[in-house]
């Protein structure tokens, strides 16, 4: 299994690097890596074009490949120059050369002992440029390892609606968005369909929202869980292990109270709160009861305030009445999903029977409008486990839906553990998202966001459903980046956003809890200091 990188270069250009290896299931390690991508500058490039021999599109923007740079006597060309240019090669370890697919390989390197060369390029250094550099790693990449072409083409990254809606901005008409991602990135009609569908019932919510300054999302994220699920690699840990919860209270109350004072100072409206995690129902009743009702006076009653209780036996009586008193007008209950062989596998602390009786409480004692998170190509998942699901979603008819695509995660339990090798395959978790895609549809669900995640099975997506005008504003909020979303709580960041290209500030507030706490002043003086300048001039 080849399945590690390293890159050897300028930070630029390895951002891009990461989102395509990670497209192909490559993790990034310095440990005898099975590739090694290393890029060098070289002042002026030179490179012959010959007259009979016009350039392509790409050549015209980034890429001159492996070519000889020396005029042939009597050939008639034309000598491109390019002030400074970006040289990319790639190595593989010797050990692997041999199983690598169609490879022609270059000769040892003088770099790296161990390893061979096995392909290279040369690009522009520019934010174009680099693009397409990793576009052409990208193929490179599938074409070695065997790895189909993605139904998303070249198009990587979490956000594929958010450059859709950057070039309708540009273009000014839906349907030229769909020849350029088409013409650059090869992106299938099926995902052009999808893309296209999340993008039209989003526009009302991005187009003007330059418009509405002060108009802004709230996070508030609570680091702890009862349990830690095999397949996730957040780096929270379980409650009932650490020994200052009430230290963490304290200061999470005093971030509230900062967060409170800054949406006053500034004349802020909140649109939407989104209160996750971790796993905020994770708390004792009382610390849940005063954290919510705290986070309930930062928001006007009646707006979009979610509560994330994704694990049903954390949820209680005494906190679904918190709820209502606080004025939480959405909450999350999260199966993953609906049998109970599999809850065990993943390390969910409830079964199926739990979940039903925890959703029908809600459900009689709220008015919340309910999501439920499903995850696709779990460990022995069927299509008809999958199709199960469907039926508890036709039965149940929570108000939103979001349809995750496992994505296999390093720090994660799951990954090196025995349950990883019973990963149904790409074909199988493929034909479960599309029958699943076509059951919401039939019942009556839109997709209304959509992001995706590296290490994903089949570079696939995650997709949010919703029943007509129950959508999520903070969901489309939080992945267009469009309007500024502020943050409460250890491993939050919160995002300042502004300007015709929505250029962000951001604040990481520390991962570590222990952290948080001690430097919780220095944090919240930051957070005014951000928001001061922000806000200056409105």
């Amino acid at each position: 299994m080849h399945n590690t990188y390293w890159y050897d270069g300028p930070q630029e250009l390895g951002s891009v690097i990461a989102h395509q290896c990670g497209a192909v299931g490559l993790f990034s390690s310095k440990e005898n890596p099975d590739f090694i991508i290393h890029v060098s500058y070289s002042g002026i490039v030179a490179s012959l074009l010959c007259e009979q021999e016009p350039r392509s599109a790409m050549q015209s923007d980034a890429i001159v490949r492996d070519r000889d740079d020396s005029k042939s006597p009597g050939t008639e060309g034309i000598l491109d120059y390019v002030d400074k240019c970006m040289i990319v090669k790639m190595f593989c370890h010797t050990t692997i050369q041999h199983e690598l697919l169609e490879t022609s390989i270059q000769g040892p390197s003088e770099l790296y002992p161990e390893y061979v060369h096995i392909w290279s390029l040369s690009g522009k250094d520019t934010v174009d440029g680099r693009k397409v550099i990793g576009r052409e790693v990208l193929s490179e990449l599938r074409r070695i390892l065997g790895v189909r072409t993605s139904l998303w083409g070249t198009l990587v990254g979490v956000r594929p609606t958010k450059l859709t809606h950057k070039l309708w901005d540009s273009l000014g008409d839906i349907d030229r968005v769909r020849q350029e991602l088409e013409s650059t990135h090869s992106i299938s009609h099926v995902k052009w369909k999808l893309l296209e569908q999340v993008a039209v019932l989003e526009r009302p919510y991005v187009a003007h929202v330059q418009q509405s300054p002060k108009a802004i999302s709230l996070y508030s994220g609570i680091p702890f869980c009862e349990t830690h699920c095999t397949y996730c690699s957040f780096p929270y840990g379980l409650i009932q292990n650490y020994g200052k919860v009430q230290d963490f209270v304290d200061v999470y109350h005093r971030d509230i109270e900062h967060m409170k004072r800054l949406v006053k100072t500034h004349g802020l409206e909140v649109q939407s709160l989104y209160m996750g995690g971790g796993t905020p129902t994770s708390l004792e009743d009382g610390d849940f009861h005063h954290i919510v009702h705290a986070l309930g006076t930062v928001i006007p009653k009646g707006r979009e305030f979610t509560v994330e209780a994704g694990r049903p036996d954390s949820l209680n009586a005494n906190k679904v009445q918190s709820i209502v008193d606080a004025g939480v007008t959405r909450i999350s209950l999260n199966p993953q999903t609906m049998q109970d062989e599999l809850l065990r596998i993943i390390g969910r602390g409830h079964s199926v029977a739990e979940f039903l009786a925890m959703y029908d409480y809600v459900a009689r004692h709220t008015d919340c409008s309910i999501n439920m998170d499903f995850i696709a190509g779990l460990p022995r998942q069927t299509v008809k486990n999958m199709e199960e699901n469907v039926q508890y979603i036709e039965q149940l008819r929570p108000h939103n839906v979001t349809i995750h695509t496992l994505a296999l995660k390093k720090g994660s339990p799951l990954y090196g553990s025995c349950f990883a090798n019973e990963i149904p395959s790409e074909d199988v978790v493929q034909t479960m998202l599309d029958e699943t895609h076509e059951a919401l549809l039939q019942l009556g669900y839109i997709p209304y966001y959509m992001y995706r995640q590296q290490y994903m099975v089949g570079q696939m997506e995650n997709i949010g459903y919703t029943l007509p005008n129950y959508e999520s504003i903070y969901n489309i909020q939080m992945i267009e980046e469009r309007q500024s979303i502020l943050s409460i709580g250890p491993g939050s960041v919160s995002k300042w956003i502004g300007g015709s290209d929505f250029r962000q500030q951001k604040q990481y507030m520390p991962k570590d809890v222990d952290t948080y706490i001690q430097d919780i002043q220095r944090l919240l003086e930051k957070r005014t200091l951000l928001s001061n300048e922000h806000w200056r001039d409105s």
